[in-house]
């Protein structure tokens, strides 16, 4: 897989564990989200690519013991993959950048920066995860959907893969998986997993993640087809992957 300075990797790997450990502390959790219903509905094959994206949540705060919680903020943190926009294309409107998304009660109105392709597969979530005594679920949600027309003949691989099968941990984005690597594709950094209770799955190799190998740290470059592994998951992304045997 494509590597860059093993240094910048473990460094950035080290602030990214602390960063994912840290997590507002709430005396109990908030409950999980739900989607009621979007336009384009979840897994259709005809959205139109000109549309703006409306996601209807089943509520958007909730009372707890220490006073009402807003989901709404990290409701608006929109991540986008698929076509133009590759994958895992952050667009955080929080931040000002990317998309621009209106509220209209439980409603939410999402805006791209740019409009989307025709006859392309887009993968469109918000998570955020929260611990307190105990981890907390998930809050947030995703769709997956086809735009409709003919598909842009620019050969961009990710038009290929099928966003649907990323894995994202358990239901609240922990959790380890144990396996074989299959397959490799590093046009997205994305391997693919032969899990040994689970079905085959495929994993983004976030940039930043540690990998480690008979205990010495190494890089995505390290990391072959046929390499048995154990990846753990935190706060629902792939955070260590630690590989056995010899290079």
């Amino acid at each position: 897989m494509k590597f860059k300075n093993p240094l910048i990797f473990f460094v950035t790997s080290f602030f990214l564990s602390i960063l994912i450990s840290y997590n507002p502390v709430y005396a109990e959790c908030p409950p999980a989200l739900k989607i009621i219903s979007s336009q384009p509905s979840n897994k259709s094959k005809d959205a139109d690519p000109s549309a703006p994206i409306i996601i209807t949540w089943d509520k958007t705060t909730h009372a707890l013991s220490s006073g009402e919680y807003d989901y709404k903020t990290i409701l608006e943190s929109i991540n986008i993959a698929g076509g133009r926009y590759g994958l895992g294309a952050l667009l955080t409107t929080e931040w000002g950048a990317g998309g621009k998304v209106e509220w209209n009660g439980n409603k939410q109105t999402i805006t791209p920066e740019a409009q989307l392709e025709p006859g392309t597969q887009y993968m469109v979530w918000t998570y955020t995860y929260t611990s307190g005594m105990e981890v907390c679920p998930k809050l947030g949600g995703e769709i997956i959907f086809v735009t409709s027309g003919a598909s842009p003949d620019d050969n961009k691989p990710v038009r290929k893969f099928d966003l649907s099968n990323l894995y994202h941990g358990n239901e609240t984005g922990s959790g380890k998986i144990e396996g074989e690597i299959s397959a490799i594709n590093d046009d997205f950094s994305i391997i693919t997993i032969k899990e040994n209770f689970l079905k085959s799955i495929n994993v983004i190799i976030h940039e930043g993640i540690m990998i480690t190998r008979n205990g010495n740290f190494g890089s995505p470059a390290d990391v072959k087809i046929g390499d048995n592994v154990t990846g753990e998951f935190m706060g629902g992304r792939l955070y260590m992957l630690t590989a056995k045997g010899t290079p």
